[in-house]
């Protein structure tokens, strides 16, 4: 019998184990692992959590550099956290970003008062993105205080990228509304209007200007930017977060009409609190701000089609753990 393949993404050791009553809230947590005595090892708790979160339709596992993430935190006493959400899978179809962001407070609490963790970091992933600056704005206030450090990789506009499909996107939006208009946003979009289930409202939410996942448009004026990502820089000012924002070059789900340098620079100045005209990593005191950027030139949406993007991402991140610890210190 031919043999399959060994998982593409890594194989990976640890703890599963539930966060909420719901049964289908789980999450895996790989531990760094002390030296072995005798035959024994056992996970060490080191009060430090990144949690993963995924793209639509992802699960654990999410990005071809998830191992490569996993060894990053581990050599510097993190453990890796990737939680199943009610959005994971198709289940985004009929999900919103409140729910996600109830959900993973659920998630951090369990794992500080189960876990021992202490301080927490975000790695988040194309829909993960919106995930991630949701969390912090509207996330329990104690919990996003232990948040320490951000990765926003490929937070890319879905609004935008619809266009890239075929299909009468604007009919859609329309009929969305009208559902809406009549208190009927949980009814589901004709199976023509997306590849996977969707709800009016949340087809609205993720394709319609303005909706509630509509945070990276490359449309969106200064002003706009600011309001839906300007308290990043208000936190981090306030707590030691830091953040940072990696956009490939060639990622499939942007258009080509998108300058994507400039909206890397803009989306790291609206979240520094600046103005456009102005370096988007320094603040208005003239030091680091709380969020910076990084173009990864030659790889793509999940960072699959190059290696040396992948590990320039890992290592942009490890710094931000590396920056924690030495303010922590």
């Amino acid at each position: 019998m031919k043999s399959p393949p060994l998982s593409p993404y890594g194989v990976f050791t640890g703890q599963l184990f539930q966060y909420s009553t719901n049964p289908s809230l789980i999450a895996f947590e790989s531990s760094p692992r002390p030296a072995q005595v005798g035959r024994k090892t056992a996970p060490q708790s080191t009060g430090n959590m990144c949690i993963l979160l995924g793209g639509l339709s992802d699960g654990p596992i999410p990005t071809p550099y998830t191992k490569l993430l996993e060894e990053k935190c581990h050599s510097m006493g993190w453990s890796l956290v990737q939680p199943i959400l009610s959005s994971s899978y198709l289940g985004f179809g009929h999900g919103s970003l409140s729910r996600d962001t109830d959900e993973i407070v659920r998630l951090m609490e369990y794992l500080v008062c189960h876990h021992s963790a202490e301080r927490f970091a975000l790695v988040g992933h194309s829909t993960g993105c919106q995930n991630s600056v949701h969390l912090l704005k509207y996330g329990r206030r104690d919990l996003i205080n232990r948040v320490k450090a951000v990765a926003l990789q490929a937070p890319v506009s879905d609004r935008e990228s619809i266009a890239l499909s075929p299909g009468n996107h604007a009919a859609n939006i329309l009929h969305a509304k009208s559902l809406l208009s009549k208190n009927e946003g949980d009814e589901m979009m004709p199976r023509s209007a997306f590849w996977a289930p969707i709800t009016a409202s949340r087809y609205l939410s993720l394709f319609d200007v303005d909706g509630d996942d509509d945070f990276f448009s490359s449309d969106l004026t200064g002003d706009e930017l600011h309001a839906r990502l300007g308290h990043v820089g208000d936190i981090g000012r306030e707590t030691g977060l830091h953040l940072l924002v990696a956009y490939s070059k060639n990622d499939e789900y942007v258009p080509e009409y998108v300058n994507k340098d400039d909206l890397l620079r803009q989306l790291v100045s609206a979240m520094n609190g600046l103005d456009h005209g102005r370096d988007g990593n320094i603040d208005f005191d003239g030091h680091r701000g709380v969020a910076r950027g990084i173009m990864l030139e030659n790889s793509n949406h999940n960072l699959s089609t190059n290696d040396n993007d992948k590990e320039q991402f890992i290592e942009a991140f490890g710094e931000l753990l590396i920056l924690e610890r030495l303010l922590d210190s």
